[in-house]
């Protein structure tokens, strides 16, 4: 994977940073940004005339999706969760993956095993929390 920046005319004045394997692949997460999330109505042809540039600036490191450390202890005092930390193995739904942060939300982001992109987690739903020796620490149901 890699990190590609990028910037369209007349939709934002900062540049949009996405995380894909190809530029194309990158231009469409971009694409995908602005349509769904914030409901710009363009169609994909319109948007790729508007697109200024596309360039990698990296390769992707797993760090990149670690999150903001203040927010994360914020959620953590939230939501009872005090032994969580950014790193920490789980078990979503019968899915393993790494804790990389939280969001707005006041829930976990997420990277599930063999993905690398964030998910949006509740801490309390079908969770399990693993320590360092992969023993279960807290587990939560429905």
């Amino acid at each position: 994977m890699n990190t590609y920046v990028m910037e369209v005319n007349g939709l934002t004045h900062e540049p949009y940073q996405a995380i894909a394997e190809t530029a194309s692949k990158a231009k469409y997460e971009c694409f995908r940004y602005f349509t769904l999330e914030l409901s710009y109505d363009l169609d994909f042809k319109e948007f790729l005339h508007s697109l200024e540039y596309c360039r990698k600036i990296g390769g992707f490191k797993p760090s990149d999706l670690y999150g903001d450390r203040e927010m994360f202890e914020r959620m953590k005092v939230m939501r009872d969760i005090p032994f969580a930390y950014m790193g920490m193995r789980i078990e979503v739904c019968g899915k393993m993956g790494t804790i990389v942060g939280s969001n707005s939300g006041l829930n976990l982001d997420v990277v599930k095993d063999g993905t690398c992109y964030k998910d949006n987690c509740h801490p309390w739903y079908r969770t399990r929390y693993f320590d360092r020796n992969g023993y279960v620490i807290a587990e939560y149901g429905d």
